[in-house]
């Protein structure tokens, strides 16, 4: 007896199983990829909520430095016609 002797396999496969397997692999990998894309869909999505609000904010805060930069020359050029804190009969007398 020679000791290279090929053992028999106990677990045989066939074509078909071998098929069914790879079509299984295959029906899984598309449920995944379409996961990923819908996925991906949502992604952009929140993304592109996102950019709406950071234009919004940018726009506020310019708006806000922009009164806040001419609000002293507003108070300036009224202040000859507006006294703050006095009464009626004082703002009269001068």
């Amino acid at each position: 007896m020679c000791a290279t002797s090929v053992m028999p396999l106990n677990d045989d496969v066939s074509h078909g199983d071998i098929y069914h397997k790879l079509g299984s692999l295959e029906g899984k990998l598309e449920t995944v990829l379409i996961q990923l894309a819908e996925k991906r869909t949502d992604i952009t999505g929140v993304f592109s909520r996102l950019r709406e609000i950071e234009t919004r904010v940018s726009i506020g805060v310019g708006i806000a430095v922009g009164l806040s930069f001419l609000m002293p020359f507003v108070i300036n050029a009224s202040s000859p016609k507006v006294h703050f804190g006095q009464s009626e009969s004082t703002q009269q007398v001068k």
